[in-house]
This record gives C-alpha cells, structure tokens and sequence, in this order.
C-alpha cells in the first residue's frame, strides 16, 4: 500500500456515478464554449442556478465520528502541543519587561513601583499620606489637639466609598495613645526628698488624667467588638485576641500611675518638715502613724483597683482561643504576683498596726487586724502559686520568659524544696 493512500476509499458506485457526472459536465461546458464564440461578446452569460449545482463534490463522504472532525482540526496541520485534547490548548506566555526579569530573581535586584489605577485614588493615597506625616509630627512634638484633629480627618478619608481602616499600619494603638494624652497636664516633682521644689533639682512629670484612661479603655471596647475572632479569621489579621493584652496593659498601667502618684505626694517635701521643729517624741510617733495609715489606704485602693482586672482576665481565660494566648496568660501571671505583693503588704502594714494597739491596750482592736492580717497572708500565698502554675504552662509551651520570671520560678522552686 503506498504511503500516500487517502485514508478513506469511496465505494465503486459512488465513484463511477461522479465519473459519469463529470463526463457530462465537460461535454456541456465545450458546448457552452462553442455558443459562446457565436454570440456577441458584448453580451454576459449569467449563470444559473443548475450550474451551481453541478458543482464538484468531496471525494469521499465525511466520517462524523472522527476525532479529527469532531475537534475541529484538519489533518494536514500539526496537533498543538501539551496534552491536547485532554486539555485546552495554552496561550503563549506574553514577553516580560526587563523590570519584570529583574523582580523575580532571588533576592530581588530592582522592585518595581506599582503604578495606581486611577488618578482621583492616587489622589486621595496622597492626602493620605500627608495627614499621616502630620499625625506623626504632631505626636513627636506632644502637641495632642492637633494629633486628635487629624486624626479625625483620617478616619473619614475614603476610598471607593470605603472608609480607612484603623488596623492597617498599627493606626489602632495610635488612637488609644492620642485618647489618653489628649488632656495631659504636668507636674514639678523634686528629685530629692531634701530639695525644695523652687530649686533647680527638679523635673517635669506627665500627668495622665482619669477620663483620658477611661476613654482610651472605651475605645478598645469598641474595637474588640467591631473586631472579634473569628475561626476562619487569618492569623496576621488585628482581631480581639491582638487587642484584648492592650487594654489591659492600659488598665494595669492607670491603676499603678495612679497609686505611684499618690504615694509619690505623701513623701513630697510639701509636706510640714519637722526637722527643726521642737516636737516632742509622742508628736513624732502620731504622725509616723498617720503616715504608716496613710500609706496602708493607698495601698488597699490600688488592691481594691487591680481585683476586677484579674476577675476580667479570669472570665476571658476560661474560653477558647483565649485561653491559649501566651500575652494573656504572661499578663494574667504578672497580676498574680501584683496581688501578691499588695496582700504581703498589707499584711505586714496590719502586723505593725496591730503591735501598737496592743501597746495602747486595744486588744479587741488587735485581735480583729490579727485576722485580717492572717488572711492577707493566705491570699498573697495563693495568688503567689496561681502566678507560678501559669509561668510553668508557659514555659512547658516553649514560651520564652523573661529572666525576672525565670528567677521567680527558680527561687519558688528552691523554697518547696527546702519545705
């Protein structure tokens, strides 16, 4: 069989019919010919319909099932590569700009700079831009009325009718910070008890107010609200568990600001200086008493402050994923041993009160802060055990602890070991 056979052959009838068809074809086109030699040559011949009729016809019939036929595709031209027909055939990767070329490398030899769609957008990326240079100028300067109005101008910048989002950039924590200085005032404090407040030794101290915390506290309420976890949430996104460790750092930092100052007034040297002064000794002892009590006031209002914190941190730890979150059991381990430290006080505040009502011959009295002074004890112990059980889940958690708490842990450890 030779090599250059037509695929398909065309039954014997079929061909001898289209050789009779031909035959007669050509005898009528040489008749036309001659009548047309005797015509005027100025006349046309219009063909008929019975001449386009006679056309010639395919060879041999068209096989529908084949595959050929049924892609589309002639047989005399190659088939398109890659696994055609078992996939649609691929477009030819367009040229790549040398910038393009450079950008793919590893590491990367020249970043392009993405150009943006349209110009009223670039537009307002711009504005952008500018107000957030200002909102920084602002804040570097502690000029916080102007900080606060430009930030109000950036959260109603819009783009596509879309507001801007606090969470991007960090600009959610620059909020709060903005709330809570905005009404700040100062304070000269002495560095030393035994300077006057008029001399040169002495320094600037900010003074946050207590609505400023109260509003920078709100707005992470607010936050946490408009921005909870969710389970399909992605991990890189700000939700509640991002914002939840700073609201509380804010509120540990109020109730500690607030106390610091406190007792930092009560040994200002505003105060009556009774050095030379002639006060006898039963003078001396009733306002070194007034001041032991006043210390102890100070003292029970900060604990007083920082119990809802820890209640707080309890009730958001019992559910999931909170109760896995190491910043949130690091701040819950470190109120622990606030508390701590605040009932240790106290106790030993209520022993040294307790000697001297004993002294005056107040046994009822003494007998009472005995009590008080026992149960302080027990509190500060057990707040002391809740703090070194979270330190030792974080740390089987291969959370890293900074070495105060690991010197904690250490001396904790010592101190059951030698019970």
């Amino acid at each position: 069989m030779s090599a250059f056979a037509s695929v398909y052959r065309a039954p014997a009838l079929a061909q001898q019919s289209y050789l009779a068809r031909e035959q007669k074809r050509v005898k009528r086109k040489r008749e036309a010919s001659s009548d047309e030699g005797s015509r005027d040559p100025s006349h046309e011949s219009i063909p008929s319909d019975h001449d386009e009729d006679e056309a010639p016809r395919v060879l041999h019939p068209v096989n529908k099932k084949d595959p050929y036929y049924v892609a589309g595709h002639a047989r005399d031209q190659p088939l398109p590569p890659g696994d055609f027909p078992h996939a649609a055939v691929k477009d030819s990767k367009p040229d790549r700009s040398v910038e393009e070329e450079l950008a793919q490398l590893n590491p990367p030899v020249y970043i392009p700079k993405v150009a943006l769609k349209a110009e009223p957008q670039s537009l307002r990326r711009r504005h952008l831009d500018n107000l957030t240079a200002i909102l920084h100028k602002c804040m570097l300067n502690a000029d916080w009325r102007r900080a606060s109005r430009t930030w109000g101008l950036i959260l109603r910048t819009e783009f596509s009718g879309q507001g801007t989002d606090v969470r991007q950039h960090g600009r959610w924590m620059i909020g709060a910070e903005i709330l809570m200085r905005r009404d700040e005032t100062f304070e000269r404090i002495p560095l030393d008890r035994d300077d006057d407040e008029d001399s040169a030794h002495t320094q600037l101290e900010t003074v946050l107010s207590d609505e400023g915390f109260k509003l920078a506290r709100d707005y992470y309420e607010r936050l946490i609200l408009q921005y909870p976890h969710l389970q399909r949430t992605h991990h890189s996104t700000i939700n509640a568990l991002a914002i939840y460790p700073a609201m509380f750092s804010i509120w540990i930092y109020e109730v500690q600001n607030r106390s610091s100052r406190a007792r930092r007034k009560l040994h200002s040297p505003s105060a009556v200086d009774t050095s030379e002064m002639d006060i006898d000794t039963s003078m001396l002892s009733d306002r070194t008493t007034q001041h032991r009590r006043a210390v102890y006031e100070i003292r029970d209002r900060e604990l007083e402050q920082a119990i809802p914190i820890a209640q707080r941190l309890d009730e958001l730890l019992v559910n999931p994923p909170y109760d896995t979150s190491h910043e949130l059991l690091h701040a819950r381990g470190m109120v622990a041993l606030w508390l701590s430290d605040l009932h240790k006080e106290l106790a030993s505040a209520k022993n040294a009160n307790t000697a001297s009502n004993r002294s005056d011959d107040g046994d009822l009295d003494a007998s009472l802060e005995d009590v008080e002074s026992s149960a302080s004890a027990v509190k500060a112990r057990s707040e002391r055990q809740r703090a070194r059980k979270i330190f030792q889940r974080l740390r089987g958690a291969g959370s890293e602890l900074p070495p105060d708490v690991v010197e904690f842990l250490e001396d904790d450890d010592e101190d059951q070991d030698d019970e």
